[in-house]
């Protein structure tokens, strides 16, 4: 590596590693911001909307994927009548309570009513709450998006976005 800190190298290498590791503080410091996953919001299953919990649904693309679980995030939508930066919950992964299926970004933005099909955003990883789970039922899983939900909002006061 070219550049190094008190606390190592930095690296690209080390960067992919604390991402896939689930450790985007980490990334982010040798980053010097929060790594970003850019895209559009495509139209999903509406599966989380039945839930309770409406998702703007991300696609992945071929970037170097992050670990798989939950996420406190910062969303900022680039466009259009709800431009601006939201808090969030988010899962990056393969939904595996619903059967496998092609990597996806589902995000649940925190105190937010709208409409973002076809928007651009950039979501900033900002702390790994858990890894992807499978869940028996449905009612476990929305048992497990609330407590996600209260934690995202913790995690993202500490990190000063309350």
């Amino acid at each position: 590596p070219l550049v190094s800190d008190a606390q190592g190298d930095l690296s690209s290498t080390a960067i992919r590693a604390a991402l896939s590791a689930g450790r985007p503080e980490e990334a982010a410091r040798m980053l010097g911001h929060w790594h970003r996953i850019e895209g559009r919001v495509l139209h999903g299953d509406k599966r989380g909307r039945s839930l309770g919990y409406p998702t703007a649904n991300v696609g992945l693309g071929d970037l170097h994927r992050p670990r798989y679980g939950v996420y406190a995030v910062l969303v900022d939508v680039l466009e259009g009548p709800h431009a601006g930066r939201w808090r969030g919950a988010a899962s990056l992964g393969e939904r595996p309570t619903f059967g496998a299926s092609a990597p996806n970004l589902e995000v649940y933005l925190l105190d937010f009513a709208g409409d973002l099909y076809g928007a651009s955003v950039s979501v900033a990883l900002v702390a790994f709450q858990r890894p992807e789970a499978k869940f028996d039922a449905v009612p476990a899983l929305v048992e497990a998006m609330a407590r996600d939900v209260t934690e995202a909002r913790a995690r993202l006061a500490a990190a000063g976005h309350g």
